[in-house]
């Protein structure tokens, strides 16, 4: 028994280093940018009472190889699709949406562009 848990530790242990090349956002820091984006933005609206999203989901990304056009082999951009789920206001219902955004990392961290977003 010691054996197989040995093995079975021993495998997962050499799959992470290739987990963490991808350089993709993960989806807790693709909520905390979403989030802070939109609170931003409806703050600006006048629409203030924003405070996070009820659920949030991570779609999948994109690795951005090109920038303009021009190939960018060391390019740390990703256009990444999400659902945000919204809590409902008083008397409506809750509402989610589609998004897509360019994540891009860079020496500071990470950064977040809003592609667009649809309701679902």
């Amino acid at each position: 028994m010691g054996g197989v848990v040995r093995r079975a530790v021993l495998c997962g242990l050499a799959v992470l280093p290739l987990a963490a090349c991808s350089g993709e956002p993960g989806e807790s820091d693709m909520r905390k940018l979403v989030e802070t984006h939109t609170k931003r933005a409806l703050d600006g609206q006048g629409q203030g009472g924003f405070r996070g999203f009820e659920g949030f989901r991570k779609q999948g990304c994109v690795d951005t190889k090109y920038r303009n056009g021009v190939p960018k082999p060391d390019d740390k951009q990703y256009d990444c699709y999400y659902a945000a789920t919204f809590a409902p206001q008083p008397g409506a219902a809750a509402m989610t949406v589609n998004g897509k955004g360019r994540f891009t990392r860079t020496d500071k961290g990470l950064t977040y562009e809003d592609l667009g977003a649809q309701p679902r």
